[in-house]
């Protein structure tokens, strides 16, 4: 059922074409693109994540996502996988100003479904945080960029009357590192807004370009840090026309 809307949702965004700014970039950006051999403007991605999990209270779910993202901007995600033995499916979408996490065991029976204020910019700069992937973010109407030293660069994104930010790191060679927000809101306490920052672990030669290849997403809570995401990008593909 979450599958057949994600695919529903996808066809339509895949037939959009958009308009991207030519604006000169900040040195940080600039060279990680030249580092990385990415495309300047593509106009989606498709990611498919394996051999990952999601933690769920105490415990870790083992994922398979498939994602896909515009500079629209949209972002949307596939999750399946089991929990203590019970096929579990998700569906966490930015779309249209609208930020919506919802999950389903055996397709049906609504396990968690979040929608709301919180929801539209905690997805919105999830969106954001993912704009080294998705390269003609640094290119879009919708964000603007800043280099504050020689190694980090905030970014800002606007979206339907919502603003978020966050704050990117890059290393000596140029690679993004890590990126951190304290806009995003934590389902998992209530919705209470707390630090969040994106890690990425190794690279790879995805054919023509460097890519991220493992990936950390991390809670940074009063008591402690909560890492409750880890995920290994199998695939990563510019400009598909069909799922």
């Amino acid at each position: 059922m979450l599958r057949k809307r994600f695919e529903m949702e996808v066809r339509e965004e895949l037939r959009k074409v958009y308009n991207l700014n030519e604006r000169e970039l900040p040195g940080l950006l600039a060279g990680y693109l030249e580092s990385s051999g990415l495309p300047h403007d593509p106009q989606n991605l498709l990611i498919r994540w394996a051999d990952s999990k999601i933690r769920r209270g105490p415990r870790w779910m083992n994922v398979d996502m498939t994602q896909i993202n515009t500079p629209a901007p949209f972002r949307s995600v596939y999750i399946k996988g089991r929990f203590l033995g019970i096929p579990l499916e998700g569906l966490d979408i930015y779309s249209g100003g609208h930020g919506e996490m919802t999950i389903r065991a055996l397709k049906f029976l609504k396990v968690a479904e979040e929608r709301g204020d919180p929801m539209d910019v905690s997805a919105l700069v999830t969106l954001l945080s993912e704009a080294p992937f998705l390269p003609s973010l640094f290119l879009a109407e919708c964000t603007e960029w800043s280099q504050l030293d020689d190694e980090r660069v905030e970014g800002r994104i606007r979206d339907h009357g919502i603003t978020a930010s966050g704050l990117f790191t890059f290393d000596e060679h140029g690679r993004f590192l890590k990126f951190y927000t304290e806009d995003r809101y934590c389902v998992e306490f209530n919705m209470e807004q707390h630090p969040w920052s994106v890690e990425v672990l190794s690279y790879r030669d995805a054919g023509g370009f460097i890519y991220p290849a493992e990936c950390t997403a991390t809670w940074h809570l009063p008591e402690g840090d909560l890492k409750y995401f880890h995920g290994r990008i199998r695939d990563a593909k510019f400009n598909i026309r069909t799922l």
